[in-house]
């Protein structure tokens, strides 16, 4: 060891000139050099710019924080921010400084230099962990003395097969032997969180020096070729050094991936964390949804090739062609629909049904399993007399090895927030994720229903596209991992009097906040009221008395898979106000009658538009003589057929008769809305 008196303090610190780099990055791992200054967010070592350090050989370090309160604290070098950040003294400072950069002083030598401020009782640390880097031949290379304080504080301490205690210049990755022996290599941050991770029997590495440690620094040579996953400790300065990992090593290795934080886990959560609380590391590496994989398109598993393989593999339904399995969709209706009904009759059929019997939506459904429903606004009472209605006889709770479990929120104080926004990024509620981690353990799940959606995030997603798409990827995943659908509570805007929906994609459109929540899910079903003509029309048909919220009309509105899109019809069940199928007995399966009216609507709309409305009756504008202004389906119908098509557009409420050219008697055709319904249509030459 060097010795030196008093006079000698200065050569150290100009000895020091040189690694004060080395020396701030061992102080503040997640700092960054910005010309001749070293930048960080605070004095506890975040990332950002809010202090800086200088590295002008002629200032030592000289810099300090500003808080933005009036208060400051100010460094007068680089030996002074050491004291602080590490809470030792000036001897015990100046020592550890010495062996950081290579070049030990004797304690008694730095005694005798007069200290600046008042010796503190002196905390040596105790060394808890040596960590030995070699090179691909198990050579040693550098070992990482990992020494603990009194007060929490850790630091660690290379030292070089020569003896030396500095940093090699080209850095090695730890565990070197076995990475070049594996495919597959798992990189985390300091050798802890390897060492832990690598008693599960996985191939894992770490930069020497952690995400704090220049990437640059670092031989990552020996990942040629190989399938990466990057592990970062749950915090900003892990994801920031995550995604920086990526990008550098897209070119070298075969693949990359970054895997995102488990739900719900606490800040500064790592590797070590969990394999200390027995988390599922196996299913957590194995779900697609937890990783994000980097594209790198040298990869040839991205060739089209893959798919021409084999045969694909089929989709799974719920209920048949209508509700598919193991997905995140929506349930979106119009006010007065009676939505809690139907999921509640849903969640009894699929837990307690039979196969192939029940239906929901006027299909069948095609497993039975368990379900969850958890809904905000009915309490306890009002399930209770819904159950009863439903199945007054009890028949459905038979013994399926299923269940039915519903959380009425309302009995539980209120609903429990799922997302909340630290730092602008949203972030799973640890008490949402309770629950979800209580559902992941029932056998036999099948489906859950959030009932609405919006009661459980306190969030504008309609508005807030960042924040749908945050939604959306959740409660993906959550289906993914589950193999359960989760079906989320929505609502529709108010249909338009003038502009009733005649259209799947029009029910699509209605949906609130469509581009962030219907776009972002696997399939959406839309329920609806019709016009209050069609009602009337319906009910006569079915020869039963009209009223208002007697008749609905649904339709799969958007499905990545197989559906059945067609609009079906629904009537009210006056005994506990279910809405149950009565397509097939109106007559109107919808593949011909009902897509002949909708293009029938179409061609009176236009010719109103252009000036050249049809009449229901007449040789001179009556729709069934000018069969050539019509679409080519339509030219070989008979008269009487045309206008009884007319009549049922009318009765329906779907076009109306309007008066024009001076005449009092309403004869025009045109739909709600239309200019010669509203009294502004003209006529065009030849009309």
């Amino acid at each position: 060891m060097e010795k030196f008196d008093t006079i000698n303090i200065d050569s150290f610190k100009n000895k020091c000139s040189t690694r004060l780099s080395d020396i701030f990055f061992h102080l503040f791992p997640a700092g960054r050099i910005r010309g001749k200054e070293f930048i960080i967010g605070d004095l506890t070592g975040k990332p950002g710019d809010s202090v800086s350090f200088s590295l002008d050989s002629s200032k030592l370090g000289v810099g300090g924080e500003f808080n933005g309160m009036g208060g400051q604290k100010m460094f007068s070098d680089f030996i002074d921010v050491w004291k602080h950040k590490k809470g030792v003294d000036f001897i015990t400072a100046v020592e550890d400084i010495s062996v950081l950069i290579g070049s030990p002083i004797e304690k008694r030598a730095i005694a005798s230099i007069p200290q600046p401020v008042k010796n503190v009782e002196q905390d040596k640390g105790k060394v808890v962990a040596e960590h030995t880097y070699t090179d691909p031949n198990g050579n040693l290379i550098c070992t990482i003395i990992r020494k603990q304080f009194n007060d929490g504080k850790k630091s660690f301490l290379p030292r070089l097969a020569s003896g030396d205690f500095k940093m090699p210049l080209v850095r090695p990755l730890y565990n070197l032997v076995d990475v070049c022996t594996s495919d597959t290599v798992i990189i985390v941050e300091g050798e802890k969180c390897a060492d832990a991770l690598k008693t599960m029997g996985y191939v894992v590495t770490s930069a020497m020096g952690g995400s704090g440690a220049p990437i640059e620094k670092t031989d990552w040579s020996s990942l040629q070729n190989k399938e990466v996953t990057i592990w970062p400790d749950n915090d900003e300065p892990g994801f920031h050094y995550a995604e920086s990992l990526a990008s550098y090593l897209i070119p070298i290795c075969k693949s990359v991936r970054v895997l995102q934080p488990s739900k719900g886990k606490p800040k500064g959560w790592d590797v070590a964390d969990a394999v200390a609380e027995n988390f599922n590391i196996n299913k957590f590496l194995s779900i697609e949804d937890s990783n994000r994989k980097i594209i790198n398109l040298v990869d040839s598993s991205l060739s089209a090739s893959q798919y021409a393989q084999g045969k694909s593999p089929p989709y799974q339904y719920l209920v048949e062609e209508t509700l598919p399995k193991g997905v995140a969709g929506v349930l979106a209706a119009t006010g007065d629909t009676g939505k809690g009904l139907i999921t509640l009759d849903m969640g009894l059929k699929l837990a307690y049904g039979t196969v192939g019997k029940d239906k929901v939506f006027d299909s069948h459904i095609t497993e039975n399993g368990s379900v969850v429903i958890l809904t905000a606004e009915d309490e306890a009472d009002e399930i209770h007399r819904r159950i009863e209605s439903l199945d007054k006889d009890g028949y459905r709770f038979r013994d399926t090895g299923h269940d039915l479990k519903i959380i009425p929120f309302p009995n539980y104080g209120g609903t429990v927030p799922i997302v909340t926004v630290e730092k602008g990024r949203p972030t799973i509620t640890p008490e949402w994720q309770n629950i979800c981690d209580q559902i992941k353990k029932i056998e036999g799940l099948v489906m859950v229903v959030v009932d609405p959606l919006s009661s459980f995030i306190y969030a504008d997603v309609n508005a807030d596209p960042a924040m749908g798409s945050f939604v959306t990827g959740y409660f993906a995943s959550l289906a993914t991992e589950t193999n359960a659908t989760w079906l989320l509570i929505h609502h529709m805007a108010k249909v338009d009097i003038k502009n009733p929906v005649t259209t799947p994609e029009h029910a699509r459109n209605l949906i609130r906040g469509t581009s962030a929540i219907v776009d972002g899910l696997r399939f959406a079903m839309a329920l609806w009221t019709p016009p209050e003509g069609e009602i009337r029309y319906i009910c006569k048909s079915l020869n039963i008395e009209f009223k208002r919220n007697k008749i609905a009309h649904g339709a799969v509105v958007k499905s990545n898979g197989p559906a059945n899109r067609e609009i079906r019809t629904f009537l009210r069940n006056p005994n506990n106000g279910l809405l149950e199928g009565c397509t097939s007995e109106l007559g109107l399966v919808r593949h011909g009658t009902e897509l002949d009216l909708e293009e029938l609507v179409s061609c009176i709309k236009h010719a109103a538009r252009d000036g050249k409305p049809f009449t229901q009756t007449g040789r001179a504008n009556g729709i069934a003589y000018h069969k050539e202004r019509l679409a080519d389906r339509f030219h070989d119908r008979g008269i009487n057929n045309l206008q009884e098509m007319v009549q049922t557009l009318i009765d329906q409420g779907r076009i109306v008769k309007a008066t024009a050219g001076g005449s009092k008697s309403k004869k025009w055709l045109d739909v709600p809305g239309g200019s010669f319904a509203e009294g502004d249509g003209e006529f065009t030459t030849g009309s």
